[in-house]
């Protein structure tokens, strides 16, 4: 019995289950129908509800809305309100031109659940019109847009607080963009919105970047990879650190978020650096062989950076993002650092004594008498601190209205340079004023070669005036100096040669009056036989080694 009133309940659920579903299928179906010709539920055209409305019925409510409408507008804390009314802007509407159809007839009736849900929105330009520039007029005249005061809106972008980059973060200013704001508004209007904030609805001008970008965290990350290297320039004893507020002057970033160089920047920084530690065109001090000190004006001796070259290595340093410690790129360089780039290898030019010396390593090997530039002829030898270009033997100098051949060129300046003058039979004294050179440092020939042989291109030739020094020589002498060199000789041996050719050669180069005073010729000789003797004997012992080979090479080839 139990069984029966089973299965009867069962069949009673799954009968009241079909009416269900015939029920809702109906209900379904017939809404599907309704809204062919109807609006969704929760839809709107241009702003105004039209849920279960018929295409009059929609165009009566938007007819109604648009006689009524007007648009309130607030400030940015809300605090006041500024109304715009449908007859200052001219508000109109054209109902009949087919929109509202298209509408309906574009709308799928059985997605009515899913749009019941989500809703729907419909906008036609078509609909709702109104006159743009009138609009354009009331908005530019509201406090909001005419005020003065104005906070610009700012993007987010990378800041350097003097160690590193951090993002600035954007400014949300109040500045109102004129065609943008009508443009917004307008939207507002044609959708028979009611209410609008400056504030709430974005009115004024937006940030483009914010600090939460991808793109400006990368680039940030970026420049203080190349800010935070170490970048250090050794000159001398001196370091020179960039820091890196400098760096930072030096690094530009696109809208892209491209890094670049501020080029200008870094060649300022190079121009800075040239300044400061350049040595040539620069005045040099010269503890002269008269053991006076005198200031020798610049020339084109001394260190000189290559701007150029520097800059595009400083950019290459820089675009690695390594520490860096490295000197200059330099054009020219100089002996040494410190107080006298010339250091302790020069020729030293006394135009008022008109005597050279020659200096090498502290040691003065060579002194001479010479004769500079024809005073009279207005071809005075420059004074300055100047540098070998380069040396050249068998030389033809052309000028004018002269063609010299020389056995030993030395330029150091434009078309003057050292140079022997085997024409002349005499030098030094006061020739030079009536009858001196075209500007040239003339030489005796032995003085030419001996100093042909020490020096080479970028070689210092320091060359200067010193009143009251006419007719006399510096403090040592070319005497001493050459009786010095004899003396350094030393005990003869096979590597005494070099020393015996450097006091011949200085020896030579004297006068014949200095020639005799040289107390010890007598040692230079005797060194010269020793030397000569050590030679010949080496020579001899030389011989017979080869002799010896090549008999016993005969003799092997007999017994062959």
């Amino acid at each position: 019995m139990s069984s029966f009133f089973g299965k009867v309940k069962e069949k009673k659920i799954k009968i009241t289950i079909v009416l269900i579903v015939v029920v809702l299928l109906a209900l379904y179906l017939g809404l599907s129908f309704f809204f062919m010709d109807h609006f969704y539920i929760h839809s709107t055209v241009n702003g105004v509800s039209s849920s279960f409305a018929s295409e009059e019925t929609v165009k009566n409510r938007i007819s109604k809305a648009a006689n009524n409408y007007s648009l309130t507008i607030t400030d940015e804390d809300k605090s006041k309100e500024y109304e715009i009314k449908a007859d200052e802007i001219e508000i109109e509407t054209s109902l009949d031109n087919g929109d509202i159809k298209s509408f309906l007839d574009e709308q799928n009736g059985f997605a009515w659940p899913y749009y019941m849900v989500v809703g729907k929105e419909y906008v036609s330009k078509k609909v709702v019109s109104f006159n743009e520039g009138k609009l354009r007029d009331l908005l530019s005249e509201l406090p909001p847009v005419s005020a003065s005061g104005v906070t610009e809106s700012q993007d987010a972008a990378p800041e350097f607080n003097g160690k590193e980059f951090v993002i600035k973060q954007e400014v949300y200013g109040n500045n109102v963009d004129l065609d943008e704001l009508t443009k917004t508004v307008g939207g507002k209007i044609e959708s028979l919105q009611k209410n609008i904030g400056f504030r709430a609805d974005k009115l004024y001008v937006q940030p483009k970047v914010t600090a939460d970008s991808k793109e400006l965290n990368a680039l940030v990350d970026e420049l203080n990879k190349h800010v935070k290297m170490s970048l250090v320039y050794t000159v001398g004893d001196e370091k020179e650190v960039v820091p890196s507020e400098t760096i930072a002057s030096w690094l530009n970033f696109d809208e892209n978020y491209e890094m670049s160089f501020n080029e200008d920047e870094m060649a300022n920084f190079v121009a800075s650096m040239a300044t400061k530690y350049n040595t040539a065109g620069k005045e040099k001090t010269l503890h002269t062989s008269w053991d006076v000190d005198v200031t020798v004006p610049g020339g084109n001796y001394g260190w000189k950076i290559d701007n150029e070259a520097e800059l595009e290595q400083l950019k290459a340093d820089v675009l690695a993002g390594e520490d860096v410690s490295r000197d200059f790129v330099y054009s020219q360089t100089a002996n040494s650092r410190g107080e006298n780039d010339y250091g302790n290898s020069y020729i030293e030019v006394n135009i008022s004594a008109q005597h050279l010396y020659l200096y090498v390593d502290g040691q003065a090997v060579l002194d001479t008498d010479v004769v500079t530039g024809n005073l009279a002829h207005n071809t005075g030898t420059h004074v300055g601190a100047y540098r070998i270009a380069y040396c050249e033997k068998d030389a033809t100098l052309r000028g004018d209205d002269y063609v010299s051949h020389v056995g030993f060129w030395m330029p150091f300046h434009g078309g003057e340079g050292l140079h022997d003058a085997t024409w002349r039979g005499t030098f030094g004294g006061q020739i030079y004023r009536t009858s001196g050179s075209h500007g040239c440092v003339n030489l005796p020939y032995s003085a030419a070669k001996t100093i042909f042989g020490y020096v080479k291109a970028g070689y210092p030739v320091l060359v200067y005036n010193l009143p009251g020094t006419e007719n006399s020589r510096g403090s040592e002498g070319g005497v001493t100096t050459c009786i010095n060199a004899i003396n350094g000789i030393g005990e003869v041996t096979g590597a005494s040669g070099e020393a015996i050719s450097t006091a011949r050669n200085i020896y030579n180069a004297l006068s014949d009056d200095m020639k005799a005073q040289v107390t010890n010729y007598d040692v230079l000789c005797n060194a010269e036989a020793a030397y000569g003797a050590i030679m010949a004997e080496a020579q001899a012992q030389a011989d017979a080694q080869a002799q010896a080979e090549a008999a016993a090479q005969a003799a092997a080839n007999g017994q062959e």
